[in-house]
């Protein structure tokens, strides 16, 4: 920018001279006509003046050649007046016929003409500092904690698949309350893998394990990052319960980018913190793993544990549930939400599911199907949506009465979306034999995967498919060459050369039999 005002006043100056050039050389012009008359004039003048200073005669002849030179003298005057004005009378219009054509000259050319922008109006607009304490003293009590304790499988080189517990904590936001339960919103990945959740209250308690208290994961949806868990009100003591607020929705849809915006959540795990800022953009498109969906951008800081946690607006309605953070050594301050209106309705539907708890191996039922995931390659090549791809199906099992076929992709399991083959492993783990469930299966057509829900009754224990995955838990044999074959699997990868033109996808992951 600098360098552009700099060639601009360069060129203001390289303007102003040529116009002062062309202004200069006018005035020049004109002046020459006006000095050649007054050289001539003074000319003449002097020329008068020598024969005024002539000697003359005495006497008569001096009075003759006195007289004679008086007229002669008032003669030649008239006729030097009369040059002179005629020398005067040739330079005005001289000097006339040059400005006309300095005027010519300096004529600008007709340049297009545009509107004229207004001017910013800020007579309306004003910065307000806002006192936020209010809010959070009056929105606090409807924040919460969450610990999940959770088992996760991790595949090793040389050991296979191993199994550790880890403790995670984040946010939720209290959102509704039936009968028996305080319904708590949460994002999916909080609760996820748990085999243990609790839920810390932010209201005063003479006793802080008051405040704690076990909690359900009541429903998921994964796709949208949207969970709900559930507290038993008589797990909460009164004196608590009396303090606990639940959150005010607000309206996402009317928002504006530079309002306000305050995000409460359990930062970090070490308890509940405020912080605030701004709308900074709404409807981004981030690229996120398991979520679908715009989400709005925020300067309030969102770190690590705020997930859940609400996003509140100046008046303290929930505009938002905390879902992520950019990061990166040029990044500041990029937090991302889940729009309220896009959460309520998801919402809606998990807080009226039925509560269930986790039953014994030995009682909760079984489709009689193997289950591999879908892998990025195998969605973008085949157009496959995502879920549990259905690699084989048992023969005589509640899939194959029900219609459930291979290549099938399992994509809902009773109103729960399934992305995963480890999702529709975590949700059987809830149901029972004889339970009949609703399942949602996408089956290929043409190229193109078409939607089908089918009823199926779960199978129990005596099941073709249980038997076979005892079967395969007890054969130490089996297990033994898969070890194996996963130490030395760099040294089998076949070399198919450069010019082959193979690729290798690995679509599917490890298959489940259930």
């Amino acid at each position: 920018m600098k360098k552009h005002k700099s060639e601009d006043r360069n060129g203001g100056r390289t303007a102003w001279k040529r116009y002062g050039a062309l202004v200069m050389a006018g005035v020049l012009l004109a002046g020459t006509g006006g000095m050649q008359a007054s050289l001539q004039a003074r000319a003449d003048e002097d020329e008068t003046e020598k024969r005024i200073t002539l000697n003359v005669a005495d006497d008569k002849e001096d009075e003759m050649d006195t007289e004679e030179a008086a007229e002669e003298t008032e003669t030649e005057v008239k006729e030097t007046e009369a040059e002179t004005e005629e020398t005067e009378t040739e330079a005005e219009t001289e000097e006339t016929e040059t400005e006309a054509a300095t005027e010519e000259e300096t004529e600008p050319e007709e340049k297009e003409t545009f509107a004229e922008i207004d001017s910013v109006d800020v007579s309306g607009a004003q910065i307000i500092t806002t006192d936020v304490s209010g809010i959070v003293e009056a929105c606090m009590p409807s924040i919460v904690s969450i610990t999940n304790k959770a088992v996760q499988e991790v595949e090793t080189y040389y050991y296979g698949t191993q199994e550790y517990e880890n403790t995670s904590t984040a946010s939720g936001v209290i959102v509704a309350q039936n009968d028996d339960e305080l319904l708590i919103a949460t994002n999916n990945h909080v609760i996820a893998d748990s085999t243990e959740l609790t839920v810390c209250f932010n209201v005063e308690a003479e006793d802080e394990e008051d405040l704690i208290a076990a909690a359900k994961v009541k429903g998921t949806d994964a796709r949208h990052e949207l969970a709900v868990v559930a507290v038993q009100l008589s797990d909460i003591p009164k004196d608590v319960m009396g303090q606990l607020k639940i959150a005010k929705l607000g309206s996402s849809d009317d928002l504006k980018v530079g309002q306000a915006a305050i995000a409460i959540g359990n930062a970090l795990g070490i308890g509940q913190s405020v912080t605030s800022g701004i709308i900074s953009a709404l409807n981004k498109d981030i690229d996120l793993d398991n979520y679908e969906g715009e989400l709005i951008q925020t300067d309030a800081a969102v770190n690590f544990g705020n997930s859940g946690g609400a996003l509140l607006n100046a008046s303290g309605e929930v505009i938002g549930i905390n879902l992520a953070k950019e990061t990166g050594d040029y990044v500041e301050n990029m937090g991302y939400a889940i729009p309220i209106d896009t959460a309520i309705p998801i919402l809606e539907r998990l807080v009226n599911r039925q509560t269930r708890d986790k039953v014994e191996d030995e009682e909760h039922g079984y489709l009689g199907i193997t289950v591999v995931n879908v892998s990025e390659d195998a969605k973008d090549l085949y157009n496959m949506p995502a879920g549990a791809f259905v690699q084989d199906v048992t023969e005589g099992s509640a899939a194959e009465k029900a219609g459930i076929k291979k290549g099938d992709v399992i994509t809902k399991f009773d109103g729960i979306d399934i992305t995963s083959h480890t999702a529709l492993v975590d949700e059987l783990a809830y149901y029972k034999v004889g339970e009949t469930v609703t399942v949602e299966v996408q089956t290929a057509n043409g190229g193109e995967y078409e939607s089908r829900e089918v009823e199926v009754t779960l199978q129990g224990d005596g099941s073709a498919s249980d038997k076979k995955k005892k079967t395969d838990k007890k054969d130490k044999e089996a297990e033994a060459e898969q070890e194996s074959r996963k130490k030395d699997a760099a040294d089998d990868v076949p070399d198919y050369g450069e010019d082959d033109g193979f690729s290798f996808f690995p679509f599917f992951g490890d298959a489940d039999i259930f």
